[in-house]
């Protein structure tokens, strides 16, 4: 279910974007704050799934799934549209010894990688930085050009 919003979001995105043209310093400051705020909120979420890697029994009964972020183009560049669970299936492992072993003596594990993980980290905290020196860039364009108009 939550997968096919995600394939109908994601082809909303391709057959109708939003045009997205900067006019100035502040909207270059806008987009790139705004980007920001959206990559902070998926490091945030990529931490919580880190966290949760040797989670295996939630309230829910099952082993933790993963979270997604899902982001959408928005008049102001991007923004968060809302956190997903992935519907990938569990691993498992036998470990009949393990408290949350089921009655064949398996162990569900969560439903991603710790490398995966760490990969999106890494990719995300670019991310960030990449918009933080656009922030910084226009930030000092705008005072650059206060300065010549003195």
């Amino acid at each position: 279910m939550i997968m096919r919003a995600l394939q109908l979001i994601l082809l909303l995105m391709i057959l109708a974007p939003i045009p997205v043209v900067a006019q100035g310093y502040n909207d270059a400051m806008t987009f790139s704050g705004n980007g920001m705020l959206v990559q902070k909120y998926r490091l945030r979420i990529i931490a919580e799934n880190i966290a949760n890697v040797s989670t295996h029994m939630t309230d829910r009964g099952e082993p933790y799934r993963k979270k997604l972020v899902m982001v959408v183009p928005d008049k102001d560049g991007v923004r968060v549209a809302g956190v997903a669970e992935s519907q990938k299936a569990f691993g498992r492992v036998y470990d009949p010894s393990h408290v949350y072993s089921d009655k064949d003596g398996y162990l569900g594990l969560p439903n991603f990688e710790l490398n995966d993980e760490m990969v999106n980290l890494s990719y995300t905290n670019l991310l960030y930085e990449a918009n933080t020196t656009v922030f910084k860039s226009s930030r000092q364009m705008f005072q650059n050009t206060l300065e010549l108009l003195k």
